[in-house]
This record gives structure tokens, C-alpha cells and sequence, in this order.
């Protein structure tokens, strides 16, 4: 779409030279704010803002047009480095991600901003702008699911997942007691499914009894090192507030935790970075590696980040549709542990 700038007569027409000439006539040549702003062309808000020093972004002559961005270069310069940090991770971030992002990093620094409080998310429109400045990020489109499904466990991803490990083994001084996998599993009070049970042959279809509930979803985040130490899990119940009887016949030590849904969400999962945190007590010399799975979300937000970065703890996520395969715990640990709650339930 083009516009007609006629309209807008000598707006934004002046010079960098002009606005220079201008600040020194009107501070040092006696001139005032009208006069300058006739004989270089400039209008009087323009020059007025200038004059105040009172501009956001712009700061002395610098020349711009329209609405000052929401932040400035030193925080548009954080943001983009999260996401291309985020990126060299494997954390691939969706628009909605970044718009997030960008919510709280303006809540956190305190700016002032037309954002959706509700949602707590940055506009379209911000975006769009924020793409058009940094012409080194771009928006690729994945496959498609199924396609994933069937391709996601190959030579090429497994193959990069690994190099990049080894990088951070190398540059981080990585071992069995400082590599962490972190992975969530929900329980419900009806099992999924039925045990196998033996039967003749010839038999075509096996019945059995099943409870027609919907049945609760009871969540547990485990984390353990590649050396066999266990972080003690959170357990996570579908209830509004806790009561004292949910930590009966728990694991010794376990955290209770409650949510609408019964399921993790980005307030429980820094509530379990802090306590993966009190319990590990990486260092920023020292620093330990926490593989996550390939789907998880909760993680992709400033707050995660940042105490991430501030406690000594690298963050890498496990690419999509190879957790069957490459996941330590969803092999060796809750499979067998969902086979286990399906007996005893």
C-alpha cells in the first residue's frame, strides 16, 4: 500500500544539518522557537521535543518519523539476542512467543506500553514492526505434523542435537553430575489402559472391564542426571487450593503443588526451576545442563530465562517428536512407571 504524502506539506522533510542549526540558533543565537522553526523548516512540536531532550528513543538531532517503538535499541538488542538464544537451543519460538516475550519484558522494565494486559501479550501490529527492523530473524514454517511424525527421528536431527551437545560439553566442562533431563507425566484416577492378558489363539477380540469415569489428571515433574541423582519431584493435583492430605503416602520430600487443569503451566514451571535450582545449586562457574522435552512450552518465557541465565542453568530442548527415542526418563523411568500405576490401579 502506498500513501499520498502531499498532504503532509514539509512534515519530516528536514535535515539532521537542519535540526543541528536549528538547537544552536534557538540556545546560543537568540532566536526563539518560532523564528527557528521558519527559517529551517521544522515544525514547532518537532523542534520543541528536541529541545526538551524529551524523546524516548531519539536523543539530540536524530531524525525519525511516527511513533517512537515501544523500546529502545539496548532492549530491542536483548530481545532479539533471547530469541536467537533461544533458537541455537532448539527452542523454535511461534509468533505468540515472542509477543509474550515481549509483554514481559516490558512489564519488567517498568515501560510504558499499549499492550494486552489481559492476555499479557504484545500486539500484531508490534510484531510486524519489530520483524521489519531486525531483518536478520525470520518466520520459517515447519512441517506438517504428520510429517514430523515421521521424519522427526532421523540422522539429520539426531545428528544436530548431538553437535550441539557436545559444544556445550566441551565449552561448559559438562559431565554425568551436571546433565539433568526434566520430564512430566500425568496420572489419572482411571487408568489409560488395560493390562494384556493371555488368551487362546484363535481368539479375535479380548474384552475387558473398564470404568466409564473421565477420571482427575494428577501431574508429577521428575528431573534426574545421567550420575542417578534424582531431584525430588513436584506433584501437581487438579484443586484450587492445597490441603495437608495431599502429601499423604508421597514420596519423602515431594512438593505439592495445585492447578486448574491438574497439568503444569508457566507459573508452576519457575515455581520448578526454583526448586531444581535450591536443590542442584549450580553455579555460574559452574553451570549445569537441563534437557527438556521436545513439546514443552511453559518454559519459553522471560522469567525462565532470565533465572536461567542468573543461576548458572543452560537451558536445551530435545527435538520435536524424538523424546520416544532420546529422552532418558521417558524410556528408562515413566514408561515403566505407568505400566506399575496401571497394576496397582
Amino acid at each position: 500500500m502506498s500513501y499520498d504524502m502531499s498532504k503532509w506539506g514539509n512534515y519530516g522533510k528536514w535535515s539532521t544539518e537542519d535540526m543541528e542549526m536549528a538547537l544552536r540558533a534557538y540556545t546560543t543565537g537568540g532566536k526563539g522557537l518560532n523564528q527557528c522553526s521558519r527559517d529551517y523548516n521544522i515544525s514547532k512540536s518537532t523542534l520543541l521535543r528536541h529541545i526538551r531532550n524529551t524523546n524516548k528513543i531519539v536523543k539530540g538531532t536524530k531524525k525519525t518519523l511516527g511513533r517512537n517503538p515501544t523500546f529502545d535499541q539496548d532492549l530491542e538488542t536483548l530481545l532479539t539476542g533471547r530469541i536467537i538464544e533461544f533458537s541455537e537451543y532448539l527452542f523454535g519460538l511461534t509468533i505468540r512467543d515472542i509477543r509474550k516475550l515481549a509483554f514481559d519484558l516490558a512489564e519488567k522494565n517498568n515501560i510504558s506500553h499499549q499492550f494486552n494486559r489481559e492476555m499479557k501479550i504484545a500486539g500484531k501490529k508490534w510484531y510486524y514492526k519489530f520483524m521489519r527492523r531486525h531483518r536478520n530473524l525470520s518466520l520459517r514454517q515447519p512441517e506438517s505434523t504428520s510429517l514430523n511424525r515421521i521424519k522427526g527421528f532421523n540422522k539429520e536431527n539426531v545428528n544436530e542435537f548431538f553437535d550441539l551437545l557436545k559444544k556445550l560439553y566441551d565449552r561448559h566442562n559438562i559431565d554425568a553430575t551436571t546433565i539433568f533431563n526434566m520430564d512430566e507425566s500425568g496420572f489419572s484416577t482411571v487408568a489409560k489402559k488395560c493390562q494384556k492378558v493371555v488368551t487362546i489363539k484363535e481368539c479375535k477380540a479380548v474384552g475387558s472391564v473398564a470404568s466409564g469415569e473421565r477420571g482427575v489428571n494428577t501431574t508429577m515433574v521428575c528431573c534426574v542426571s545421567a550420575a542417578g541423582f534424582y531431584v525430588i519431584p513436584i506433584i501437581i493435583f487438579k484443586r484450587k487450593r492445597y490441603t495437608a492430605e495431599l502429601s499423604n503416602a508421597a514420596p519423602p520430600g515431594s512438593k505439592i503443588e495445585t492447578s486448574d487443569s491438574g497439568y503444569i503451566n508457566s507459573e508452576l514451571f519457575v515455581k520448578w526451576l526454583r526448586h531444581f535450582i535450591d536443590v542442584v545449586h549450580p553455579l555460574k562457574d559452574k553451570k549445569v545442563l537441563l534437557l527438556l522435552d521436545g513439546h514443552t512450552t511453559h518454559c519459553k518465557n522471560l522469567e525462565v530465562l532470565l533465572l536461567a541465565r542468573e543461576s548458572g542453568v543452560i537451558l536445551m530442548q530435545l527435538p520435536g517428536y524424538t523424546t520416544h527415542r532420546l529422552q532418558p526418563l521417558d524410556r528408562s523411568f515413566l514408561k515403566p512407571m505407568e505400566v506399575y500405576y496401571t497394576q496397582a490401579t
